[in-house]
């Protein structure tokens, strides 16, 4: 276990492989370690690294830097204390999702390229119990033991329920349409079809997509909440793609075989 040290507080991270730097942000369920299979199939080409924001995993649990304005600044931070090469690629999931969505729009000439995975692009896309449930409670009953897995189950005991609540009520009032629109980097949006937390915006994201100008939507059917955990070849491959497009490249699709690169 990996931890640094900000201001008095803890951010426990992990770290794996070589290369372009990259860094991932968990949602509301969970913790970094269901990054795990990604960071493990990228770490030839690519240095990962995974926090546990504030209130979740091994991280500190303090109330007041449970907020937005202030996991964003904790990437700040972060990326500063490990003195990590930039640009960074910046891959967040739901709740992660918003923290790099917004860094990117505080930050652009720090990240490289934006992946977003169950984005909640307006509050009332998040699934309302987020606000008033802990986090196996909601597991259990929105879920269910389909959509679960073992990565997500383990850390759940460590989530600070308050962090989960307070985050969710805060992003419920949020709309990040013009961010998307704004944003300065490349971009790729992963949803998963089937998902029950966060609803699927195919509208908003169908008019924001435009892979002319390096915007990708990708819905995965066959998905729920977690598509780096349910179809992880898919995934993978999704996110190696998208890291080594250049500009001719105008679509990205789920490919249902890993094959290696050749550079």
């Amino acid at each position: 276990m990996s931890i640094a040290t900000v201001n008095n507080q803890l951010i426990h991270y992990e770290v794996l492989g070589r290369g372009q730097p990259l860094l991932f942000v968990h949602g509301w369920l969970g913790s970094w370690r269901y990054w795990w299979p990604s960071m493990q199939a990228l770490s030839a080409g690519q240095r990962s690294f995974a926090i546990d924001l504030w209130g979740f995993g091994d991280s500190s649990k303090s109330q007041e830097l449970y907020s937005l304005p202030a996991y964003v600044e904790m990437i700040d931070q972060f990326i500063d204390k490990m003195g990590i090469m930039q640009p960074v690629v910046l891959i967040g999931h739901s709740l992660g999702a918003a923290v790099a969505l917004r860094y990117t729009q505080k930050r652009p000439e720090r990240v490289e390229k934006l992946v977003t995975v169950s984005l909640p692009i307006k509050g009332n896309f998040i699934h309302d119990r987020l606000t008033n449930s802990s986090p196996d409670s909601f597991v259990s009953r929105v879920l269910g033991k389909s959509n679960s897995f073992m990565e997500v189950d383990s850390e759940m005991g460590k989530t600070d329920q308050v962090a989960v609540n307070r985050l969710a009520q805060e992003l419920s009032g949020l709309s990040f349409t013009d961010e998307l629109a704004d944003c300065k980097r490349p971009l790729l949006l992963i949803s998963g079809a089937q998902d029950q937390v966060i609803q699927l915006p195919e509208s908003e994201y169908g008019r924001l997509q435009n892979g002319g100008s390096q915007r990708f939507f990708v819905p995965l059917d066959k998905c729920s909440h977690f598509p780096m955990l349910q179809e992880k070849v898919k995934f993978n491959r999704l996110l190696l793609d998208f890291i080594h497009a250049d500009e001719s490249v105008t679509e990205l699709s789920p490919k249902e075989h890993w094959q290696r690169r050749v550079r």
